[in-house]
């Protein structure tokens, strides 16, 4: 069935050694390390899923070379002995594995154990923080050494090659910059002069390896930054690397919010970069960008945009995607849908213990327990009635199903998928539809009986005489009670607003209290219909607990479009067609007149009246979900798939 991705699935040569076809993990941080910040067993289970799913490549996130780039993992004393551990596991599959070496610059965490960030010059990062020390010629040439010993050190580990990190801001391309780079030295001013020191590591680095290791880099097509480098600068700038006759690949990546792009960016966003490269190059070309489909990728090979393909978020969500395609089971793919909540969230704003995730792919970072990357068949078949079909049910259902148990799933709509079915219908959001078509499909392909439009009753559940019964009935709307006028006709929820079940006059105040990102879609959703919308919300800014990317973009969506945004603000009262609503510090009110509709955005309270209505009838009873606290889809599909597998 592999003819079905010809190119995709053939080989390409890169320097001295052969990838065995075009599929690219690329460098990343899965926040997965030893206490010596060496990779230990859960990050080499973590990258061996991955090969064993039948990736062609795999390069390992930032590995620090210098004591001014304080950041993990670094080259330790044990180093060669745990790469070696690591390099052996994933090549046993075939697959092959880089190591990515980098100085972060002025984006280092040195300032955390009180040291100062090096960098071309004294300029801050972007985002703020601490001025840079500017490197003296000493400084670099130490730099420079310590990338070639690096590399060097490496190579002792069996590992095949390095990737050399120039992209996103670090220090490389602070060099390259001409925002960040004002030196007047030779390393600055001219473009040959700031490209001068990478051009000296890319030198060093092949001095000390030597011809029979490969050595590409990594860069940005563009910075997408004023006054920065843009790809007709690149164009010239990448054959000055490539020229060098001593790197085997070029990795296009790029600059802002599109390294790392939610949904609301297209399939594919950045691609045309690394195409531009490709026509005045002779090396193999890597391209980003969204590419989460098996058939997306080979028209990108197919098209001559690229010779290799990151597939980043789209192998986190599902490791096997390689094998899926190759043995013809596309529709057995679960394809990212660019939430980030799993994956990016997690690990840069430290939101979870074990590291990188995924929302709807609970396995990851779970690799190395027993019973997790390989389900364990059950030893007694049971009945098992699962009420409710939103993203805990579904799980809990394929998994368990999966196991070997007789499973039934049952859901009062007419359609899986629950409050995702709402959500997608947002603006940009229309991705999330991807989880329900792939639990629709894991339904037929497991067996699940499924019951829809059917509203389940004590009765009912008694009457099927089940051996376990998991209550997944998510939430309903929460509406205050305490606050005057919520219960007029022109005041509605954000869920009604999108499933189109209400009318929305043409002056709107939202009133986002979720925290998450339901005020924030629904209010884009209604400037899109060309209604006048403010959104009014307790906190310093809307929609703290989205991932920050995602709320960057949705942001500038909605200030684009003009929305009024009210911050530290809560409501007061409704009344006719005004709202009274009060600053949280000074307790001072104002209010707006002439509204139509308000639309409430508070979130869910737990719809758990058939679990409290059961629990005392049925012996084996258990509840996940939202209707066990209310939470983000990574939390639910987590409880349904803890559960399946331990019944």
């Amino acid at each position: 069935m592999a003819d079905q991705f010809p190119l995709l699935f053939s080989p390409i040569k890169v320097g001295p050694i052969t990838i065995p076809n075009r599929i690219v993990v690329p460098g990343h941080y899965p926040a997965m390390r030893d206490p010596d910040t060496l990779p230990g067993d859960r990050l080499i289970a973590y990258w061996e899923s991955k090969a064993k799913g039948g990736v062609g490549l795999i390069c390992t996130g930032v590995w620090g070379v210098h004591r001014s780039t304080l950041m993990v993992p670094s080259l330790m004393p044990n180093h060669t002995e745990k790469l070696k551990r690591a390099a052996d596991a994933i090549k046993q599959h075939g697959t092959r594995f880089f190591v990515q070496l980098w100085h972060g610059g002025s984006s280092s965490a040195s300032e955390l154990v009180g040291n100062q960030a090096w960098s071309a010059s004294a300029i801050p990062r972007a985002a703020g923080g601490a001025i840079p020390h500017e490197m003296t010629r000493d400084e670099i040439k130490e730099v420079v050494e310590a990338f070639a010993w690096s590399a060097a050190e490496v190579k002792k580990a069996g590992v095949d090659g390095v990737e050399l990190h120039g992209a996103h801001g670090y220090l490389f391309n602070q060099f390259m910059s001409p925002v960040t780079n004002h030196r007047t030295d030779e390393y600055g001013g001219s473009l040959e002069g700031r490209m001068k020191f990478t051009l000296e590591v890319i030198d060093a680095v092949r001095a000390a390896v030597g011809s029979d290791f490969v050595v590409g880099i990594r860069f940005n097509g563009d910075e997408f930054r004023p006054g920065g480098y843009t790809i007709e600068d690149m164009k010239v700038m990448a054959p000055m690397m490539a020229n060098t006759g001593k790197l085997d690949y070029l990795n296009v990546s790029t600059g802002s919010y599109l390294t790392i792009a939610p949904m609301y960016y297209p399939l594919g966003h950045s691609v045309y970069l690394a195409a531009s490269i490709k026509e005045v190059v002779d090396l193999p070309v890597c391209c980003i960008g969204r590419i989460n489909d098996p058939t997306q990728a080979e028209k990108i090979l197919e098209e001559r945009q690229a010779d290799l393909v990151a597939m980043n978020r789209a192998t986190i969500c599902d490791p096997e995607l390689p094998n899926k395609a190759r043995e013809g089971r596309v529709e057995e793919i679960r394809k990212c849908m660019s939430c980030s909540e799993g994956c990016w969230q997690n690990v840069q704003q430290n939101r979870h213990p074990q590291g990188i995730t995924c929302a709807y792919n609970p396995t990851v970072g779970k690799e190395s327990i027993p019973g997790w990357l390989e389900l364990v068949p059950v030893t007694e078949k049971k009945k098992v009635m699962v009420i409710g079909g939103g993203p805990a049910g579904m799980e809990m259902a394929r998994v368990a199903a999966a196991r070997g148990h007789d499973v039934s799933l049952w859901d009062k709509s007419d359609d899986l998928g629950g409050l995702t079915l709402t959500a997608a219908k947002a603006p940009g959001r229309e991705d999330i539809g991807e989880l329900v078509r792939y639990y629709r499909y894991q339904m037929k392909l497991n067996n699940v009986d499924v019951h829809l439009n059917s509203e389940v009753t004590v009765d009912a559940v008694l009457e099927q005489q089940p051996d376990i019964v998991v209550i997944a009935t998510g939430s309903l709307p929460y509406v205050p009670d305490d606050i005057p006028g919520v219960d007029q006709d022109n005041v509605v929820d954000v869920r009604d607003v999108l499933n189109d079940t209400v009318e929305v006059g043409r002056n709107v105040v939202v009133i986002d209290n979720q925290s998450h990102i339901q005020g924030l879609s629904t209010a884009d959703y209604l400037l899109q219909q060309g209604k006048k919308v403010e959104v009014v919300f307790p906190g310093q800014y809307p929609g703290p607990s989205v991932e920050n990317i995602t709320r960057a973009v949705l942001l500038q969506r909605l200030l684009m479009n003009g929305v009024t945004l009210t911050p530290n603000t809560r409501l007061r009262e409704i009344s006719g067609n005004k709202v009274t609503v009060t600053n949280v510090y000074t307790e001072e009110d104002r209010v707006i007149d002439g509204i139509d509709t308000v639309v409430l955005a508070f979130g869910g309270v737990e719809n758990n009246g058939l679990y409290y209505a059961l629990k005392d009838k049925v012996k084996n009873i258990h509840v996940i979900g939202d209707c066990r606290g209310v939470k983000k889809i990574l939390w639910a599909v987590n409880d349904g798939a803890v559960l399946a597998r331990s019944i």
